[in-house]
């Protein structure tokens, strides 16, 4: 089986069962695979599954991670008033 067909498998299998491939997470977050182990290390990313040298991030923890960093836009106050 070709690296590129045995990735493939592994995303369906992550997909499946509700979760994303460290690749994957990695793409979404935008981030090069250092940042993210170092996320891992720091505890500072979304939760995750070690399950031999693969890390798997379910997807309801994701979500939850992105909820922590949603910021809200501050008020610009009404023109001409201070």
């Amino acid at each position: 089986m070709s690296d590129t067909a045995e990735h493939e498998r592994i995303r369906q299998m992550a997909d499946k069962l509700d979760f994303l491939t460290e690749e994957d997470f990695t793409l979404l977050a935008n981030a090069t695979p250092g940042t993210v182990e170092a996320w891992r290390k720091r505890g500072t990313g979304p939760a995750y599954v070690r399950l031999g040298r693969r890390f798997l991030y379910p997807r309801k923890a994701v979500a939850k991670y992105l909820d922590s960093l949603t910021r809200e836009r501050a008020a610009l106050p009404a023109k001409g008033m201070l």
